[in-house]
């Protein structure tokens, strides 16, 4: 059976082979001697019959089966003996025969003709059966015939029964010889004879060489084994052997020679005896001790807890160490039960397991072992892993078990799981900020990805109001059901206060261990045994958001984990504080600070897409400009902040006489717009009515000071499609004009277009389509410098229109004609390409090319700039297009695809006038930008007005934390550029700097440094 010892074949291979070598000497001996006295018969040479005269002599059966026991134990010797062996089978039977007929013919007294067969003996008297062997010798040939065959047969004891009957003719022969030490020439025993002496020898070596045929099986696995108990037998057997019979001899001779009496003499053998037993017994228990104390010490220095363990369940060897596993003194092991060291739910199906081992044993080794909990004898449990080795021995099977304490183990691997988990959750969190943009998405992942990747059984974030020390669940998640329907109780209650008032993490690790009342174990009726709390702050305000974490494990949040959770915090306070600056950037670009209405910015994209729709569907959109009437005087009368006052009641007043779908924008100063979408002139004219009226009641500013306001407001349709927005603005601004001329508090209309103005648009666009075959467009540039060394890092390509007749035509009087006509499209190449022809050789300086929202849908624009670029060497590193936001929000998913491919090209991209548009941080960080451009509106009030301040360092932040540069346009004043530098901004261009120049111009200029004012 695999991995069982089998001490019955404890004789190792060399033993075996000296063993065999004297099994063949005693077999040779035997035949030699046997042939020698067969000689002697048929010589008649008396000497060789019975070596000694007056001694019986040898028989001639006796001889021939001496000879046939030697051929047969020559043959069966362990280095040749075969399975099967039909000689040895013979002789033995022939032995068999022979010594049985002998032994009949004593029993019977009947004479069967064999004991002179060959040759006659003349030498014995008539009434001592002449030829025939004696009786004792006849049975031990018949012995030794029978167990001869027997061993041939395959059975299960057929060695036993060989060694039996070996022992038996040992033991015969052994006392014949005694007979002739003791001058006892017959035993006088019944139907026995007197046993000649050279066969009493020849018989005990045949004995002994039958014994040492298979040494290591049966009686002889003892004496031959290689352990201890052999090792000691084989030394004393000799000692053994002649002792006793050497004394006794020595007390007969006492006797015969009259120095004491018989009883003396027998006294005196016995306690030679008792002697020598004595010491041979002595000799070997301390042989044993020594072997004892040498196991002992060497399972006692095994590194591994140790225990034997009997069929039956008990331990029978115990090492020290697995004393000290179990906390149990020194032998107090051994006696027991396995079933003692198990916990008290597992000994019932451990001892079933046991069983079944026990019915089928193999090994099992450390590591792929049982684990089970193991019970030491003060009552704790631990986690052990055992393995196992079965072992059998003379005396039966046993089981050596070894126990190892995994608790360390088990512990180390769980805290590396927990750590692996909380790396996965720190991942996790530090992606969805990537994205998310709102604090209630992020709160939700946040918990979501803490409970989930973090296999945690509760994560929430909870809001804590100091005033009326409640808490507030903004977001949580659970593992179940049972856990996220619950409220929050006394433990979590008091850790989120601690954690916000103090604003430190606060960890309760042993929820069981509180003292208090039963909270801790509601807890833990739902798999909570430990809790952390985490304080969430954003731009470094006091906190009053906590996150929340529970665990399954008492001890759950060591060091490790702290650690990689405070960096979680941080990321989810960083997010928070992000999302903060976010909104406040959304709030201040397209709110007013002061009414909270939409500002100028968010009025007029509003406005945009109110004409947009209407030509789409031939609405109507109408607007309303107001002017506040005297309001410098309620500045001077109550001071900024009370003017402040008398502009929110009026933005309150306004928009309670509007629609939801209407807008009030606070213009600028004591300016108001109304934009009301899908109304006619005539329909505004009954707003305008109404807020009139709603401003006539009276305003009361600090509970006692009065006054009356009133304003003048314009009114202007919008009606020729080809208008722009500041033309409608202009219209309704000019109506409000002629109020405030005659005195104010009264609306006007005001048409927008005529026959004048249609007749000069269509004289503009016919001289548009002939600019550019005539020649008449011209570019210029403005350098952009870096804010820092004032080195020139690029150009912006300007478009100007030298018209014949009328000269320099500005921009903004064509361009919007030429993106309603479509010319903006050939204009647009010839831009690009004129651009890119002239600074194509400027080794390191870029070029910046603007983009009309129409340039950049057209859909062969990446294959025309690629064009371009291999026509005019331009390397597309050195190329900039600049797009405005409102380009990209009519299809967002389409102008990512295009600025991929740009990007892809090698052309950078950057967001031109940011911070005008309507959606710009809603698409921000998934537009594949390289940077932005600050409008010029912010900067001109970047040194006079804070609002102006806070967006323009708002966006710097922003759009760094992006991994974005920033470039500011139209710069004017030192002033400006300081602050610019202060805050971080990394390019800028503007008058300051250089005014638009020609070509040859504006590389002079590049090629020389500015000097940009100390800090």
């Amino acid at each position: 059976m695999s991995g069982v010892n089998d001490t019955h074949k404890a004789a190792a291979p060399g033993s075996q082979r000296t063993h065999s070598v004297i099994v063949n000497l005693i077999a040779w001996a035997v035949i030699a001697v046997g042939s020698l006295v067969l000689a002697s018969w048929v010589l008649d040479i008396e000497a060789g019959k019975r070596l000694l005269p007056g001694f019986q002599s040898m028989k001639f059966n006796t001889a021939l089966c001496l000879v046939a026991c030697g051929l047969v134990l020559w043959r069966r010797a362990p280095a040749s003996a075969s399975a099967s062996d039909p000689i040895a089978a013979f002789l033995a039977l022939f032995i068999f025969v022979i010594s049985g007929f002998t032994l009949f013919e004593y029993g019977s007294g009947w004479l069967l003709g064999i004991d002179n067969l060959v040759i006659f003996d003349t030498a014995t008297a008539p009434d001592n059966w002449p030829g025939r062997m004696s009786g004792a010798t006849a049975l031990c040939f018949s012995m030794i015939g029978a167990a001869w065959l027997i061993s041939m047969i395959p059975m299960r004891h057929s060695t036993l029964i060989l060694q039996l009957f070996a022992l038996a003719v040992t033991i015969v022969s052994a006392a014949a010889l005694i007979g002739y030490v003791f001058g006892v020439r017959e035993f006088r025993l019944p139907l026995f004879s007197t046993m000649a002496l050279h066969t009493a020898v020849l018989l005990f070596l045949c004995g002994l060489g039958m014994l040492l045929v298979r040494p290591g099986e049966g009686l002889m696995s003892s004496a031959t084994s290689r352990y201890i108990g052999g090792r000691s037998l084989r030394r004393l057997l000799p000692f053994i052997a002649v002792t006793p019979i050497l004394a006794s001899w020595l007390s007969m001779q006492g006797v015969l020679a009259g120095h004491y009496s018989d009883a003396f003499g027998f006294a005196l053998s016995s306690l030679s005896s008792i002697l020598v037993l004595g010491f041979v017994s002595w000799l070997g228990a301390d042989a044993l001790n020594c072997e004892e104390e040498r196991f002992r010490s060497t399972i006692d220095a095994s590194p591994v807890a140790t225990v034997m363990i009997d069929q039956g369940g008990i331990i029978r060897i115990a090492n020290r160490l697995v004393h000290s596993v179990f906390r149990y003194p020194d032998h107090g092991l051994v006696g027991l039960s396995v079933q003692q060291l198990l916990s008290e739910p597992l000994r019932q199906s451990h001892e079933g397991y046991r069983r079944e081992y026990m019915r089928n044993p193999t090994q099992r080794i450390l590591g792929v072992g049982r684990e089970l909990f193991a019970l030491r004898q003060d009552g704790t449990e631990f986690q052990a892993e055992i393995a196992l080795n079965p072992v059998q021995t003379a005396d039966g099977r046993y089981v050596m078990a070894a126990v190892v304490d995994i608790t360390d183990r088990v512990a180390a691997e769980q805290k590396i799981l927990r750590l692996n988990r909380m790396h996965k959750v720190l991942s996790g969190i530090n992606t969805l900020i990537v994205r998310t943009e709102t604090r209630d998405s992020l709160f939700e992942g946040s918990t979501r990805i803490a409970v989930e990747d973090g296999e945690l059984p509760a994560a929430l974030i909870v809001h804590y109001d100091s005033n009326l020390q409640q808490c507030e669940i903004l977001h949580g998640h659970a593992a179940e059901e049972q856990i996220e329907t619950r409220l929050l109780i006394g433990p979590e209650v008091d850790s989120i206060r601690e954690c916000v008032q103090q604003n430190c993490v606060v960890v309760r690790n042993n929820l069981a261990g509180d003292p208090g009342d039963d909270d801790p174990a509601d807890l833990a009726k739902l798999g909570i045994r430990a809790l952390a709390a985490f304080p969430l702050a954003s731009n470094n305000h006091s906190p009053e958001v906590a996150l929340l974490l529970c665990g399954r494990e008492s001890f759950f949040f060591d060091e490790p984990e702290l650690k990689l959770l405070l960096e979680v915090a941080g990321d989810i306070s960083f997010a928070m504080a992000n999302l903060d600056k976010s909104q406040e950037l959304a709030y201040l670009t397209h709110f007013d600070k002061v009414t909270d209405l939409p500002n100028r910015l968010l009025l007029t994209d509003r406005l945009q897409q109110a004409m947009l729709q209407a030509d789409s569907y031939q609405g109507n959109v109408s607007i309303l400009y107001m002017d506040l009437d005297r309001f410098k005087q309620v500045n001077d009368s109550f001071g900024h902040a009370g003017g402040d006052e008398v502009l929110r009641r009026v933005a309150e007043r306004i928009g309670e006489c509007v629609g939801k779908a209407d807008t009030v924008s606070r213009w600028g100063g004591d300016e108001f717009i109304v934009l009301l979408p899908g109304q006619s002139a005539s329909d505004a004219a009954g707003v305008a009515s109404a807020i009139s009226e709603a401003l006539h009641s009276l305003i009361v500013l600090g509970g006692s000071r009065e006054l009356f306001v009133s304003c003048s407001i314009g009114i202007a349709e919008y009606l020729n499609k080809s208008s722009d927005v500041d033309a409608l603005i202009n219209s309704a601004r000019s109506a409000m004009s002629v109020i405030k001329e005659q005195g104010g508090n009264n609306y006007r209309h005001f048409v927008s277009g005529g026959d004048e103005a249609s007749d000069d648009g269509l004289e503009l666009e016919t001289s548009l389509r002939q600019a550019l075959g005539q020649k008449q467009f011209q570019l210029y540039y403005q350098p952009q410098i870096d804010i820092v060394s004032g080195r020139v890092l690029g150009l912006e390509a300007l478009l100007r229109w030298h018209h014949p007749t009328q000269g320099m035509i500005a921009p903004n009087r064509f361009i919007p004609l030429a993106e309603k006509t479509g010319l903006i499209i050939p204009i647009g190449e010839w831009v690009l390409r004129e651009a890119c022809a002239q600074v194509a050789n400027q080794h390191g300086l870029k070029v910046a090319v603007n983009l009309s929202a129409r340039q950049f849908h057209q859909k062969d624009l990446v294959a025309m700039i690629r064009r371009i670029l291999d026509e005019t060497g331009m390397p597309p590193a050195n190329l900039e297009l600049e797009i405005t936001e409102s380009a990209l929000i009519y299809d967002v998913e389409l102008a990512i695809a295009t600025m991929e491919q740009l990007n892809d090209l090698g052309v950078s991209v950057s967001l031109d006038d940011f911070g005008t548009g309507y959606s710009s941080l809603s698409y921000l960080k998934r537009f594949p930008i390289d940077m932005l451009k600050i409008d010029k509106s912010f900067i001109d009030e970047v040194t006079t007005d804070p609002d102006s301040n806070v967006i323009v360092k708002t966006i710097i932040v922003m759009a760094h934390s992006l991994g974005l540069k920033v470039i500011a346009e139209g710069v004017e004043t030192k002033e400006q550029l300081t602050m610019l530098r202060e805050h971080g901004c990394d390019q800028a261009q503007g008058y300051l700097i250089a005014r638009p120049l020609l070509c040859q111009e504006a590389l002079e200029v590049a090629a020389q440094t500015f000097v940009v004012p100390t800090l």
